[in-house]
């Protein structure tokens, strides 16, 4: 089989379910003498498309999710209609639950609300033209719970993509976070033509700071100079940590002389404790670890001119 990915092993379960239900509706627990034609139709349409979604296997896209999962609306008011008991009719609202988590947790919130909501409109309108108000109060617990439980899946999500791209320590973006963001002010970079410069920033002799002074003490001083630094930058520059005592800065519409300039100005506000800095101007086409490197060597050169220039003056 091929390598899976969750998009397509939750779309696969999904489909797998949906087949299952009206299987077991037509043959172990029918009422009627012969299995319904209708629902041994559905349940094979499902199988088969479990089984074309898991070959697609991790190239299964999010748009071929959007599409697939925009059919269940299709038979929505066909499966309320066609059911003969109510009871069974009621119980295809469960199938609300997976389905709105499915699309809350894959799809652009936009959508997974345009078909959540639009299930739910369909199935409750069906379910009020077949059966009239009598169901009302299920129908309304299946809205008020449905709608509210996809919705804290969505804050949840958010939370989750939140604290996966900022660090813990500092509040700042993290180096995931930092670039993911690159690769966005690159394309416009690109598409605009526009300069675009990175500052790589190293504290110096942080290493003798956590270990004559302790961990606690070296944490508060990262925290603090993340604080200052991000308080002295545009709102549309890009500050991150990338680990330990090591940051970066994208400067946004700035070429290597300004990002120089920019970068001089932080170090005489904000200079305790010491950093050494480094620039890099952005070259089309290149890579974006390429770029982070030559900012990176460009720091290292400078903290040795600094540390020469200490010993100097100090002799």
């Amino acid at each position: 089989m091929r390598k899976q990915n969750d998009r397509s092993l939750a779309a696969a379960a999904f489909y797998f379910a949906g087949g299952l239900f009206p299987l077991l509706n037509a043959t172990v627990f029918r009422l009627t003498p012969f299995p319904r034609s209708d629902l041994l139709l559905i349940a094979t349409l499902c199988f088969c498309t479990t089984l074309g979604i898991l070959f697609i296997g991790d190239r299964f896209s999010r748009t071929a999710a959007g599409v697939v999962m925009s059919v269940p609306l299709v038979t929505v008011v066909p499966n309320v209609l066609l059911s003969s008991q109510e009871l069974r009719v009621l119980s295809l609202g469960f199938l609300f639950f997976p389905y709105f988590i499915f699309v809350v947790w894959f799809l652009p919130i936009w959508f997974a609300r345009l078909l959540g909501y639009s299930w739910l409109a369909l199935f409750c309108g069906a379910v009020t033209l077949k059966y009239g108000f009598d169901p009302a109060a299920v129908l309304l617990v299946l809205v008020v719970s449905g709608a509210s439980l996809g919705e804290l899946v969505h804050r949840f999500k958010q939370r989750l993509e939140r604290d996966a791209i900022t660090d813990p320590l500092c509040s700042v973006w993290n180096r995931r976070g930092f670039e993911y963001l690159l690769s966005k002010a690159v394309a416009v970079a690109e598409r605009n033509e526009r300069p675009l410069a990175l500052v790589y920033l190293d504290l110096d002799n942080f290493k003798a700071i956590n270990d004559g002074r302790g961990h606690v003490v070296g944490d508060q001083m990262l925290r603090s100079f993340a604080r200052e630094i991000d308080e002295r930058i545009r709102t549309e520059d890009v500050f991150a940590r990338f680990g330990g005592d090591e940051f970066a800065l994208l400067l946004i519409d700035c070429d290597a002389q300004q990002a120089r300039e920019s970068a001089e100005r932080l170090r005489s506000e904000v200079f305790a404790p010491a950093w050494s800095f480094g620039i890099a101007e952005w070259r089309p086409g290149e890579q974006s670890k390429d770029f982070i490197s030559r900012a990176d060597l460009s720091m290292l050169a400078d903290k040795q001119r600094r540390k020469v220039a200490a010993v100097d003056s100090s002799a």
